[in-house]
């Protein structure tokens, strides 16, 4: 699989080395997208916490207007809500979603007959994957018999098709704006044949014209996986629509135009490495970090881990292009790979670093990471980037030295075949990194996700509340199990626009029923704006509890809510 030695008689054919990588790259991508189709589709990411009419309520008229409540800010397909009568007809009805809220207005309210009543809703979250469910509730009485909704089960093949999407973005993304910077920081001013910047230039527009076809075609594709369609859903005017897509058309423009620019400054290495900078921004406005907090920082990081991942990648592949052409230069040739040694160095401590705050970040927690799809996912990568590491720590430390000291014509030949070979295995387990990080950021970072549906049961087994903190903040608090004896209160403190706090100090929590004073709280931090302490109650009955928080010097605000807890 990898590069084969020459001959007894000199180097093999300059085109050998290239044909080999091609061969590899090819049987990756065919492992990755094997290991895609063996997944089912990502569920989504934001909880439904509450809902006004509550699960199944009976009420003595129909709600003008029905709220939805989510633990992060959600926006709404194109037809995300739908209501249905006890017969399975359709009831007319206008949703909007507003931060943290979904609001669904019931036209004809006051002409709704009684009996049970449907909403199916979908919405997205704030890192644009799917959430879906139902609510029940009754007018006068329920109805003895109820139609259920239309089915609509995620689409297993939109799914993989975004998953390879993904993929090939990323791979073709990282290797045209490697390759550039290859040119610019590795090669320099060395003289190299001209065979081997062609070469290299080859490669650089097929994969600048791979990367530009994903990062159209990903637009329709998330519309359709937003949206839980099959994948003829793409071809549709919703799935293409800015106001459904608008931050992935964002993520495409910037890579295109990034991509263009370096590609038509490749004469000018160093004015296309910048152009090249602006093109690996592209993925950072889509996924996981754009819903996590503080932004600048998860997305910054983001950044410098694509900037390490382009270098590391357009560096192996670069070698492997060139080398076959500048072997019998001894000097050149060792001094090119040193540059990548180094560079590469610098790279994976960048990974390294940027991966661990990035999964921190995301996580937020142990048992995330230890028992969800995305933990998985995220330590195979780990797993797999340990392996190059290795492998290029021996590189360094056994073939480089052999690379330099090389003398002879059949030395210097045998000495850059074994770095042929080294580079190539290398590149392959990255192509594999890629792979897993394709389908790793369509994946609930939270543990025990749930599928289409899961928002009601969540609301009939949580006691969560809802309390103003302050003008601008507000306090979500769930008691769980909500019984005597051990307990865990959880906090999550949001501001106006919906996102979790990052505040300064730790807020404050006590707990009391009538007589009986729990005193302060010892919590601590879980997630991004989210506490969580421990607590036994002896007994049952109406709990308060008291949330304190430290916004500055002289603001110190303070939200009460009351928990029933079952005898």
């Amino acid at each position: 699989m990898g590069f084969l030695p020459p001959g007894p008689g000199g180097p093999g054919p300059p085109g050998r080395g290239g044909r080999a990588l091609g061969r590899l790259l090819v049987a990756l991508a065919a492992v990755v997208y094997a290991v895609l189709l063996s997944t089912s589709p990502a569920q989504a990411h934001a909880t439904l916490i509450g809902t006004d009419p509550e699960e199944g309520a009976v009420l003595e008229q129909a709600p003008e207007t029905i709220t939805f409540t989510f633990d992060e800010a959600v926006t709404l397909p194109p037809a995300g809500v739908t209501v249905y009568d006890a017969k399975g007809q359709e009831v007319t009805s206008e949703a909007t979603a507003s931060g943290t809220e979904m609001q669904v207005a019931l036209a004809q309210a006051s002409s709704l007959g009684d009996g049970t009543y449907v909403v199916a809703w979908r919405a997205v979250s704030a890192d644009g994957h799917p959430i879906s469910g139902s609510l029940t509730f009754a007018v006068g009485a329920p109805s003895l018999s109820v139609a259920p909704p239309p089915s609509t089960e995620p689409s297993r093949a939109t799914a993989v098709i975004h998953g390879v999407l993904q993929f090939l973005q990323y791979a073709a993304l990282l290797l045209v704006v490697g390759l550039v910077w290859f040119r610019a920081v590795i090669v320099g001013e060395h003289r190299v044949p001209d065979r081997a910047i062609a070469r290299v230039q080859r490669l650089q527009i097929l994969a600048g014209m791979v990367a530009v076809v994903a990062l159209v075609a990903l637009a329709p594709a998330s519309g359709a996986l937003q949206s839980e369609s099959g994948p003829g859903a793409m071809l549709t005017f919703d799935a293409w629509s800015p106001a459904s897509v608008g931050k992935e058309w964002l993520s495409a423009l910037v890579g295109i135009l990034g991509i263009a620019a370096a590609l038509a400054l490749r004469e000018r290495p160093r004015l296309a490495a910048a152009a090249g900078l602006v093109a690996i921004c592209s993925p950072a406005f889509v996924g996981h970090s754009r819903a996590v907090v503080p932004a600048w920082l998860v997305t910054g990081t983001d950044v410098i881990h694509l900037v390490a991942g382009a270098l590391w990648l357009g560096g192996l592949v670069g070698l492997a292009l060139t080398l076959p052409l500048i072997t019998r230069r001894g000097a050149v040739a060792a001094e090119i790979v040193t540059r990548f040694s180094t560079l590469a160095a610098v790279s994976l401590a960048a990974l390294a670093v940027s991966g661990v705050l990035m999964g921190w970040r995301i996580l937020g927690s142990w048992d995330n990471l230890l028992n969800s799809t995305y933990g998985t996912l995220l330590m195979t990568k780990i797993a797999l980037v340990v392996a190059v590491a290795v492998m290029a720590a021996g590189n360094r430390l056994l073939v480089l030295p052999r690379v330099r000291q090389a003398a002879g014509h059949d030395d210097t030949v045998e000495a850059g075949s074994m770095l042929r070979r080294a580079v190539l295995m290398e590149a392959g387990v990255l192509v594999v990194v890629l792979g897993v990080t394709g389908f790793l950021v369509d994946q609930p970072p939270q543990a025990g996700a749930g599928s289409a549906g899961t928002g009601s049961v969540a609301v009939a087994q949580t006691n969560t509340q809802v309390a103003e903190l302050g003008e601008d903040h507000r306090v979500y608090a769930t008691l769980t199990p909500a019984g005597p004896g051990p307990n865990v209160l959880r906090l999550q403190i949001q501001d106006a626009a919906g996102e979790p706090v990052e505040a300064a100090a730790v807020p404050t929590a006590k707990l009391r029923s009538g007589d009986v004073d729990l005193g302060s709280l010892a919590l601590k931090t879980v997630a991004a704006g989210t506490w969580e302490a421990d607590v036994v109650l002896p007994k049952g009955g109406v709990w308060e509890a008291t949330v304190g928080l430290r916004l500055g010097e002289f603001e110190s605000p303070l939200a009460l809510v009351k928990f029933s807890v079952g005898q």
